[in-house]
């Protein structure tokens, strides 16, 4: 469902719904309520509110399509999945239904029958900027890049002056390696909103994967200036750092991505090989024996783990990892088999 501050409602229906009577009337009222709430990111209050709307008039399409959304938010899916599908029979129309009926489905695993309600919205409500954003957002967490590009395009299309589905584009495009197309879309994002750390950020991936790294640190510093511990610019800066030497530049970059993002482990095995680099071996394996307990099937852990071990003396430890990796038919099965052949 939608993460960002900016969409926290943009599942929601707020149109008004014919009357049927006083129940409808208090319901709307607690509706209101809910939106009030939910625009203030005040889930479990504006949840309450859906729910006593419903209590009043069970039959409100737009509250039982509100309260799903908020709890697909909350990734109670069986529970969200009941409301949204309730919303479609009361009113089979209701476009922001399908949609989120579609990424609730997803969610769940049900791959098709899920994109076919986010189509159907994108057929029922061709002009909403929200279910093209949707629909394209959940082909790329699919890996079908082309159909999240031509999802983009059409919400590029319908709000040519807003800045997130130019974002998206870019990381689509990103996707694809056209990374020239990729940076155009960033910077057109950037020139409608300056202030947008996320627009920066994902612009400055598009440079580095081009391999532009001086334009890349000037444009991950600008998201950096407007967000200190934005973690996409966090992250790619530590990168450029490293591909240009800078070592102990990225090593702090990622030790402050880590204070704001302690679980983000990605980066916590970035630094570790790093630290090993610098023969900050004690260090180093702190991280990867954490690491390795909570993801003892990861291959690239075991083997930067392994590395570590024998760093600090445990070098029967390190030989026996290595040894089960190293049947691995994969790029860390064979590093580790030449690893092994070298101490051999």
């Amino acid at each position: 469902m939608n993460e960002s501050d900016e969409q926290k409602t943009a599942g929601s229906d707020f149109s008004p719904q014919p009357r049927r009577g006083e129940a409808q009337g208090r319901a709307e009222q607690h509706i209101a309520a809910g939106v009030q709430h939910h625009l203030a990111g005040q889930l479990a209050l504006a949840e309450a509110e859906y729910q006593a709307a419903l209590a009043v008039d069970p039959d409100s399409a737009a509250a039982h399509n509100n309260l799903g959304f908020i709890l697909g938010q909350s990734q109670q899916w069986q529970a969200a999945r009941r409301h949204l599908e309730q919303a479609l029979q009361l009113q089979p129309d209701m476009a922001m239904a399908h949609s989120n009926l579609g990424q609730v489905m997803v969610a769940m695993g049900d791959t098709l029958d899920g994109l076919a309600h986010l189509q159907q919205a994108a057929t029922l409500a061709p002009d909403n900027l929200q279910v093209w954003e949707n629909l394209g957002r959940v082909r790329l967490q699919l890996r079908d890049a082309s159909g999240a590009e031509a999802a983009y395009l059409q919400a590029c299309r319908i709000a040519p002056d807003t800045a997130h589905p130019f974002t998206q584009l870019g990381t689509t495009l990103t996707a694809q390696g056209r990374h020239d197309e990729a940076v155009a879309a960033h910077q057109r994002a950037t020139t409608l909103a300056p202030k947008d750390a996320d627009a920066w950020g994902q612009f400055g991936v598009s440079l580095f994967l081009r391999k532009d790294l001086g334009s890349a640190r000037k444009v991950l510093e600008r998201a950096l200036a407007l967000k200190a511990d934005h973690p996409v610019a966090l992250r790619h800066l530590a990168l450029v750092q490293v591909a240009c030497g800078e070592t102990d530049a990225a090593i702090a970059t990622l030790e402050q991505l880590l204070q704001a993002q302690p679980a983000a482990d990605e980066s916590r095995v970035d630094l570790a090989v790093m630290l090993l680099s610098r023969g900050r071996v004690t260090d180093a394996h702190a991280l990867t024996r954490a690491l390795h307990d909570q993801h003892p099937t990861d291959e690239r852990i075991a083997f930067y783990h392994a590395q570590a071990l024998a760093g600090i003396g445990f070098a029967e430890a390190a030989g026996e990892l290595l040894g089960h990796l190293a049947e691995a038919d994969s790029e860390y099965g064979r590093r580790a088999r030449q690893l092994l052949g070298k101490t051999h």
